[in-house]
């Protein structure tokens, strides 16, 4: 039995989001704000907690213009009423009634015939039996609406939002429904334990679980050890044994510690906590508490080669925390075999694991978790994690990413395994490229605000300087940039589209003679092609390198897509090859001024003299085929004094500076 798919809507970011879930782990990535924080908070409000915690900024500014559209209508129905139109009146109320919005979460469950149905029996409404599937909607709504509407309208309030802010809990509540998708007509009201016997939610918010402080107050790890305590302790005389344990000898209890928690430390070094070299052996300490054995009485102490016991707080952030997560899983699981009856699914909900770990420790983290849930086949869970981590999706692979985007004005939901499905089919090899870059190299796309794809070392080491030049608005913006040459950026392209992030492809014209093996040439040479595939096959997919210079500009975009290839500074002036001899054309004068440039040698005559601006413009093809090291010009550029950026850089920045329509 599994969760198939989400709905949600009408909760904030989350108006109309529809996403499918993998079987075992399932991973939610997006930019900042994009509504994957909403999407736990909305099973934590539904399933999470037997508090009602909704309020009134749960509601998006669509709900609230509708709250304010439905309080317009009930003005008009009591004016209507005054007037003695009753049946407009009445009408009037209806239409207001239904406008009243709601938050709503709807989980699709598909099972297995052979499965016991025990969890799922009150949710099962047809008996078909080619069907299995079922649907739960949880529902925050306005359970008494017209008493709701005649309460706002005496009481004075101007705005129902003001309303609402003060009296909303008087009239909504929370409300579950079994519905038959194929008949949503065909309903029935369930209660939340029958919800929850269906789904059991729980939550591991990572990023709250400790302060980098050295107190040792919080004592978070140690409260971890006491949670996995309570989930596998015994309620039939356990804690009172323990307790005499204590008082008779504090070493007794230590020993018994060390064999309690023998489980949890095999589970540790599963992890690999034991295999890092710099992590230390864990011993469980005893202090007494008369107060409560279970709250305060364990500390987690690291042993030191000196034979003395460290604090927990003594230790790496890092390190804890990723121990506090384990322990987190190992407690769920526990308590998950302990539970009767069990519900039909567990979701276990993880926020940004990443938080405090380090990239090597990340891509260690997940894999291994993906490894410690195989060897749970007992457990019947299904684990969804938001992460802003490129180590955590490089190690994940595409399959399991749903990519939340809100490039537009509406959040869309894009299941990368479609993506993969798709690619699968049409286009294998380009799938393997992709596949291996995201393993070999950071590719933080899915958390970008835009993307910049560059050709070559030169360009990546100088665009932070580009950017400030010519488009400093992009130094707000997170940008990714990509380092790939012309031959592989056109790879990118079907992912590119697929996520619709605003992208500007630098890249080279590559000018090449026509005839034979197509050695490089100047870009004035008659007839001269390009070699450049990006250019050839994504945009503006032309050969001819006369073509390319004809281009308008409309003929470089295509939807979120430009791209930026070597133009005239001037009319009537030469064009660059490449971004070295684009950039010497368009700073010639600078260039012949300079006198500490480590590769002043290519801008030296024969005679030994510096050559003069308009000897650099002439010859910039063959100086920047002089260029000996590609990084140590890319320096100098840095160090240059009132250089100016290349026009057709400048033009594909600008390009990307105002937000795409």
């Amino acid at each position: 039995m599994k969760v198939a798919f989400v709905h949600v809507s009408g909760f904030r970011l989350l108006d109309d989001a529809i996403i499918s879930l993998e079987g075992d782990t399932t991973i939610i990535v997006g930019r900042n704000n994009s509504g994957k924080t909403s999407l736990v908070e909305a099973f934590y409000k539904f399933l999470g907690t037997d508090k009602v915690s909704f309020t009134l900024d749960d509601f998006n500014l669509k709900s609230l213009a509708e709250f304010r559209s439905a309080a317009e209508l009930w003005r008009q129905a009591e004016q209507a009423r005054v007037d003695g139109n009753s049946v407009d009146a009445e009408q009037l109320e209806s239409d207001a009634i239904t406008l009243l919005p709601n938050i709503r979460l709807d989980v699709e469950f598909v099972y297995d015939e052979a499965e016991s149905l025990a969890p799922i029996s009150d949710l099962i409404l047809d008996l078909d039996p080619d069907r299995h599937d079922v649907l739960l909607s949880c529902r925050y709504v306005a359970t008494r609406p017209l008493e709701f509407l005649k309460a706002y309208s005496e009481s004075g309030f101007e705005d129902i939002v003001d309303f609402l802010r003060k009296r909303m809990h008087a009239f909504f509540d929370r409300e579950f429904l079994a519905i038959d998708k194929a008949d949503p007509t065909n309903l029935r009201t369930v209660n939340s334990a029958q919800a929850k016997a269906a789904v059991l939610c729980d939550f591991i918010y990572a990023q709250n679980l400790f302060d980098d402080t050295s107190s040792d107050t919080g004592h978070g790890l140690s409260k971890g050890f006491e949670s996995y305590y309570r989930a596998i302790a015994n309620p039939d005389g356990t804690i009172e044994s323990l307790e005499a344990a204590l008082v008779d000898v504090a070493s007794k209890l230590d020993s018994e510690y060390t064999t309690l928690f023998a489980d949890v430390f095999g589970d540790l070094k599963h992890f690999g906590a034991g295999r890092m070299p710099s992590l230390q052996e864990i011993r469980i300490v005893s202090e007494f508490s008369a107060a409560n054995l279970l709250n305060g009485s364990t500390r987690v102490m690291y042993a030191h080669e000196s034979g003395t016991d460290l604090p927990e707080a003594h230790n790496g952030l890092g390190f804890s925390k990723l121990i506090f997560i384990i322990l987190q899983f190992v407690s769920f699981f526990e308590a998950y075999k302990k539970r009767q009856p069990r519900s039909g699914v567990q979701l276990l909900f993880l926020e940004e694991p990443e938080a405090h770990l380090h990239p090597q420790m990340q891509t260690v983290f997940i894999k291994n978790v993906s490894d410690y849930l195989k060897l749970k086949p007992e457990w019947n869970v299904q684990l969804v994690i938001t992460t802003h981590s490129s180590h955590v999706v490089a190690e994940s692979g595409f399959s399991c990413l749903r990519y939340f985007d809100t490039t537009s004005n509406s959040l869309k939901i894009k299941d990368l395994s479609t993506f993969r499905t798709d690619l699968e089919v049409s286009d294998e090899t380009t799938l393997k490229f992709l596949q291996q870059y995201m393993a070999l190299q950071r590719c933080d796309l899915f958390f970008a605000d835009k993307a910049i794809f560059v050709e070559g070392t030169v360009e990546r080491l100088v665009l932070p300087k580009l950017i400030k030049k010519s488009a400093p608005a992009l130094q707000h913006e997170y940008i990714s940039v990509i380092e790939v040459g012309g031959a592989y950026a056109v790879k990118f392209k079907k992912l590119i589209e697929f996520l619709g992030i605003p992208t500007l492809v630098i890249t080279d014209i590559d000018s090449a003679d026509p005839k034979g093996r197509h050695p490089k040439t100047r870009t004035d040479t008659t007839g001269a092609i390009t070699t450049n595939v990006t250019l050839k096959e994504w945009l503006p997919q032309s050969t001819m390198v006369a073509d390319l210079l004809a281009k308008a500009d409309a003929d470089k975009i295509s939807g979120a897509v430009r791209v930026a290839y070597q133009v005239p500074e001037v009319a009537g002036s030469g064009t660059g090859r490449s971004f070295e001899e684009a950039f010497i054309l368009a700073n010639a004068d600078q260039l012949a001024n300079a006198t500490s440039l480590a590769s002043k040698r290519i801008f030296t005559g024969d005679d030994g003299k510096s050559l003069s601006a308009d000897a650099i413009r002439a010859d910039a093809y063959e100086i920047a085929g002089r260029i000996d090291s590609k990084s140590d010009f890319a320096f100098d550029i840095l160090t240059l004094e009132d250089w100016i950026t290349p026009r057709y850089i400048e033009e594909g920045l600008k390009w990307l500076v105002p937000p795409i329509e």
